[in-house]
């Protein structure tokens, strides 16, 4: 029987938290799904727990490589899926139950729609939540409404997924042929590859979100996407190919910029060198006058000053 979605979960030493994702893979209902996991490469255990769950679960496809990273594991259950639709499951994260059956009647219904996503909540080591995505980014406020959860069309998508990457991966559900078309995932990137990937969607088909929390995105502290340095590059390229491959406007040109210079000035804050941090929130403030651009560079400079007054009084 032809599989309505094909749903891929990369693997690389995530056997504490792989039954917690199958499991929530296997509540989605009223839905023809095969579940592609890629062992890459894993060292835990993680393969032979797959393999047994291989042989319990029908809808459970394991395929295997050396460690060559999220991209190539991706890339490679793209080419083998089966459905229509592709969604996105990292091992580390789980859906809710039935997460899958309104994103698929959205996505037969507007056959234009190459994309869609959700919100999502943030949780700690504890699953504690933190914060949902959409909260996080006020830039994404203008775009939401109460509509009790209805999937609707994403205005100027380009535009908005430049400035604010609200999109979380494992919420993700890609057309395979617009994916496909879109090139599937750039392994020259050193990180930032989903992000990308979604944009350069953007640029041949209509995107379409939910209000809905589907999933829940586990922060772990030791987690691949912890180099900031790397993905923050890779930010700065793709940005500079997507603004010219796509008709974005320089408004939305400064914003994104202004992006980038508060990520440098984060990274370089968290880094405890206050002068640079504050030299890229300066830069970033001139590039789009925003409020949380004032913060960060008031903040860093009252934290310098107490630093330099604390270390004249202990001269």
């Amino acid at each position: 029987m032809c599989k309505e979605v094909s749903i891929i979960m990369p693997n690389y030493n995530c056997l504490e938290y792989l039954p917690k994702a199958i499991d929530s893979v296997l509540q989605q209902q009223d839905v023809r799904f095969e579940l592609i996991v890629v062992d890459d490469g894993s060292t835990d255990g993680s393969l032979e727990w797959l393999k047994t769950a291989e042989q319990k679960y029908n809808q459970l496809r394991v395929l295997t490589q050396p460690n060559q990273g999220v991209i190539a594991a991706r890339n490679r259950a793209i080419k083998k899926a089966n459905g229509q639709f592709i969604a996105f499951l990292d091992a580390d994260d789980y859906w809710y139950p039935n997460k899958l059956r309104k994103q698929v009647d959205y996505m037969l219904a507007n056959p234009n729609c190459g994309l869609t996503f959700t919100n999502y909540q943030h949780v700690d080591t504890k699953y504690q939540e933190i914060i949902d995505c959409y909260s996080y980014w006020p830039e994404f406020a203008a775009h939401r409404t109460q509509n009790n959860g209805d999937y609707q069309p994403l205005h100027d998508a380009l535009g908005l997924l430049l400035i604010a990457n609200v999109i979380g991966t494992s919420c993700v559900m890609v057309n395979k042929d617009i994916i496909e078309r879109a090139g599937g995932f750039d392994p020259s990137l050193r990180s930032a590859s989903d992000w990308d990937c979604w944009l350069r969607i953007a640029l041949i088909s209509e995107v379409g979100f939910s209000e809905d929390i589907t999933m829940d995105y586990l922060m772990r502290p030791n987690s691949i996407t912890a180099n900031k340095q790397n993905r923050i590059d890779a930010m700065a390229e793709i940005t500079e190919r997507i603004c010219t491959l796509g008709n974005v406007s320089q408004t939305v040109r400064r914003k994104a910029n202004a992006r980038l210079l508060e990520s440098y000035g984060e990274m370089h804050r968290e880094n405890g060198d206050l002068t640079t941090a504050i030299s890229f929130s300066y830069k970033a403030f001139k590039q789009y006058p925003h409020k949380r651009h004032l913060k960060h560079l008031c903040s860093d400079l009252k934290r310098l000053a107490i630093l330099r007054v604390n270390a004249l009084c202990q001269v």
